[in-house]
């Protein structure tokens, strides 16, 4: 089956949805990851790993989006609100009850 759009269509799909690189995310918010491995007493890669896990997980319960690979796409607008609320985080922005239900499922060390 074959579906034909107009450029129209095309168009406004292309204005409206974005996607954004995970790694674009962390490099914006890498001043936390040596606050975080000292906190949890992790590797600073372990660290890294932890808040890319973080926000894809705040991406699919959150705000909805899809992730695919190393890519979150959605919407303009909720993707602005996606990554404000990203580089909003702080080295309070996670405890250990996070990183138990974020980290330790995926053996982050």
């Amino acid at each position: 089956m074959t579906i034909n759009y107009d450029i129209k269509t095309l168009l406004i799909w292309v204005i409206f949805w974005m996607e954004i690189d995970v790694d674009d995310l962390i490099k914006e918010i890498a001043h936390l990851i040596p606050e975080y491995s000292k906190r949890f007493y992790i590797s600073e890669e372990g660290s890294r790993k932890f808040l890319k896990l973080a926000i894809i997980y705040l991406a699919k319960t959150e705000y909805k989006l899809e992730t695919l690979e190393n890519k979150i796409k959605g919407d303009k607008e909720t993707l602005d609100k996606f990554i404000s609320s990203v580089l909003s985080w702080d080295e309070n922005e996670f405890d250990d009850e996070d990183f138990e239900i974020i980290g330790y499922c995926q053996n982050i060390r």
